[in-house]
């Protein structure tokens, strides 16, 4: 049976990875049942919706909580699934006016790649592609599945779960492999050759993408055995005018040089990522905020960003399309190697970290305190 076919518009459907499992439902076309059955059965409720829709509906002016959610309430709404129900669909159609929404509430909502798990392979991702293929607006709920003794529940208990209940399951895996085999999100546009003058001379490969143009700079053949990879986050304060605020211009200079000596690799630039994904301007703003007492985190809060905007799907794909395999990947975030990982590559990592200076010791201290960046060797 393909994708698909699995799919099913009437029925609660259970996404999984490789540890987890979470049941999902398209937001336009939610009611008092499937709500009532998340509730039994899982944890708190998330809306899952994209960037542009989180700002069109205004709901990032309300602040982040934890990561990546924005715990929301209709104003006169009680606690019944049926008025659950009736917020989260008019919401996600525009129909809530920002000033009946109470906050902070009990309805998470949560930022979503647009692209889906191409662009992001999780759960809200995921849950968007579901509603997406059904027909609907590109917004879900979806909730952790927990087991009767309130543990979160393992992918043998979830397809046991699904099976006495008569629910389709979808794995995020083969949710990837369909939509790589239908679709894609990058086309390669042109190959030049780039010397360089610190760096030797690599092949200079540009895509076009959803989040923009990316380059990716090439050096030898990386289709064979382990490739050294940099995925870099655009930086124009760090990696052009050598801002000392950051690690970002000393990380792609350092990568560029061990590509070389090497003989082998690939740095992908991705522009789209400035300010880990909330733009320059925003990100000077940031700095504001940041000579006020906040450290990078609170400042995106407090701007109205998550954290972290920043996704690697599309470098996936950028590296699909170069034939890398194994990667040797020369990252401190944790994060990009979990992603990679779930497009099927072998991945390692190769640490790249640099000395620190008085002037970028807090924002190094918060990545690894606040964001898990694995900063082990320098004693911050």
């Amino acid at each position: 049976m393909s994708l698909p076919d699995i799919i099913d518009s009437k029925r609660i459907c259970v996404i999984t990875d490789d540890q987890k499992a979470v049941l999902s439902f398209p937001a336009e076309k939610i009611g008092s049942n499937e709500i009532a059955f998340l509730m039994k059965n899982c944890d708190e409720l998330r809306l899952a919706i994209p960037w542009n829709t989180i700002s069109r509906l205004g709901l990032n002016r309300f602040r982040f909580y934890g990561e990546n959610s924005i715990p929301v309430d209709f104003k006169k709404n009680g606690v019944s699934a049926e008025e659950k129900a009736w917020f989260i669909r008019n919401l996600v159609m525009g129909k809530i006016a920002i000033e009946d929404i109470v906050y902070p509430g009990r309805i998470f909502v949560e930022e979503a790649k647009e692209g889906g798990v191409l662009e992001r392979p999780g759960f809200g991702e995921a849950s968007l592609d579901v509603a997406r293929m059904l027909g609907f607006i590109p917004a879900s709920v979806y909730s952790n599945l927990m087991t009767p003794s309130g543990e979160i529940a393992n992918v043998e208990y979830a397809v046991r779960f699904a099976d006495e209940h008569n629910l389709p399951v979808i794995k995020i895996k083969d949710l990837i492999f369909y939509r790589l085999k239908n679709e894609k999100l990058v086309e390669r546009a042109v190959e030049a050759t780039l010397p360089t003058k610190f760096y030797g001379v690599f092949k200079a490969v540009g895509y076009k993408t959803p989040i923009g143009e990316i380059i990716a700079l090439v050096k030898g053949e990386v289709s064979e055995g382990e490739t050294l990879v940099r995925i870099h986050s655009e930086c124009l304060t760090g990696d052009v005018f050598h801002s000392l605020r950051c690690d970002c211009g000393d990380q792609l200079e350092n990568a560029l040089k061990i590509i070389d000596k090497a003989g082998k690799g690939v740095l992908i630039y991705m522009r789209g990522h400035e300010g880990r994904g909330i733009g320059l301007i925003n990100k000077l703003m940031a700095y504001r905020l940041q000579e006020e007492g906040k450290d990078t985190v609170e400042a995106n809060i407090e701007l109205g960003f998550p954290p972290d905007l920043r996704s690697y799907g599309i470098s996936a794909q950028i590296l699909m399309d170069l034939g890398v395999k194994n990667i040797v990947l020369m990252t401190n975030n944790p994060l990009k190697i979990e992603e990679l990982k779930k497009y099927d590559f072998n991945v390692k990592r190769m640490e790249i970290e640099v000395e620190p200076s008085s002037e970028n010791l807090d924002y190094l201290r918060t990545k690894k305190e606040k964001m898990g960046h694995l900063i082990c060797r320098i004693n911050l």
